[in-house]
């Protein structure tokens, strides 16, 4: 560390241990940005799950990106596995943006002499910096959750005072190379690129609860294709490929293409950069939608739109509604699953057409 009689020691080797999903990642980016601008000379490292270092490495914020394996023995071993990674990397500072009492515990035990967070999860012993969780940030979307932690760094380090009003930034630059490789992807299954581009997300990982019914899916498809001569492009992961081969099954429109496991998340990202509008389930897609500076229209039903939603000036929300909504269930317990069912196909293409005419 730097060393000044007039203000705590800055730390020249930050760790930032990230969130362990897509949505959170990307809602925690302006804080990531933030500490960039804070601490322009320290070499920074993230830690985060496997699945999200691709994410992170083209944010351009990381000089260095840790990663671990979910599964890799469990929160009672992974601490100690993780200790050395730690111990090597000769941090003078942690920032805790996952809320978990796992990563205290683990920053701890590797010694780094700085460890800041929330004092939650009964992690507070564990933290040298306790960030205040306040009324006002618990009140506001969550991207402000994170930014209060960055303000408080800067304050505490004295380097510059708060942020200002500056609107938070969740966006990551698409290089060339990536918008050429979507293209290549595209045309690999034989998209036609002289039609207006929509992406279609219908999958959601961690709550089947959250999808709209493939048979809405697909109905919305053959609006887009014969009403306003869509390319409809299905995005989603490689498990999500029979989901999505059953969506276009059921469309009386032919035309649809599907890149289920065909694109990874910096790809996809790209084909959202390149489409019209981005169509998704209140799932990650929809964040790396606001991420790639897509349009973005997510569907919501047992959940509310809230401060978790995708954040920006082109993300929009078309909320269904149900008597037992919001829910918590992973699976709708009723066949006819109301709350999603509520959004009518028809409802959907006519708020992306109003949602494009205001652009």
């Amino acid at each position: 560390m730097k060393v000044d009689s007039n203000r705590p020691a800055v730390p020249s080797r930050i760790v930032v241990r990230g969130t362990n999903w897509v949505g959170d990642t990307v809602i925690s980016l302006p804080a990531a940005k933030e500490l960039k601008r804070i601490f322009p000379s320290a070499h920074f490292t993230f830690w985060a799950p496997r699945g999200l270092g691709s994410l992170l490495r083209a944010t351009g914020i990381p000089d260095e990106v840790i990663c671990f394996d979910k599964n890799s023995g469990g929160a009672l071993q992974r601490p100690f596995r993780m200790r050395d990674s730690l111990v090597t990397g000769r941090f003078d500072m942690a920032v805790l943006l996952q809320n978990a009492f796992e990563s205290a515990f683990t920053s701890w035990l590797a010694g780094i002499p700085v460890r800041a967070g929330y004092p939650t999860d009964m992690r507070g012993p564990l933290l040298s910096l306790r960030v205040p969780l306040r009324g006002d940030v618990r009140s506001k979307h969550q991207v402000y959750y994170y930014l209060a932690i960055t303000d408080f760094l800067e304050n505490h380090f004295a380097r510059g005072g708060p942020r200002g009003t500056a609107t938070p930034d969740c966006s990551i630059e698409i290089g060339q190379q990536s918008l050429h490789q979507a293209r290549e992807i595209l045309t690999s299954v034989d998209a036609d690129l002289g039609r207006p581009v929509f992406s279609l997300c219908p999958g959601s990982v961690n709550s089947e609860a959250k999808r709209w019914p493939g048979d809405c899916f697909a109905r919305l498809g053959d609006l887009l294709i014969h009403d306003i001569g869509a390319q409809v492009v299905f995005l989603g992961a490689s498990e999500e490929t029979d989901l999505i081969e059953g969506i276009i099954s059921m469309m009386h429109v032919p035309g649809a293409v599907s890149l289920a496991g065909k694109a990874d998340i910096i790809a996809s990202m790209a084909v959202m950069n390149q489409s019209r509008m981005v169509i998704s389930n209140d799932t990650g897609s929809a964040h790396l939608a606001v991420a790639a500076s897509a349009s973005v229209l997510t569907l919501f039903g047992p959940t509310s739109a809230g401060a978790t939603a995708p954040y920006g000036a082109n993300a929009h929300i078309l909320q269904g509604s149900a008597p037992c909504a919001p829910c918590r269930h992973f699976r709708c317990p009723l066949p006819a699953h109301p709350c999603m069912r509520s959004i009518e196909p028809e409802a959907v293409l006519d708020s992306a057409l109003e949602i494009l005419a205001s652009n």
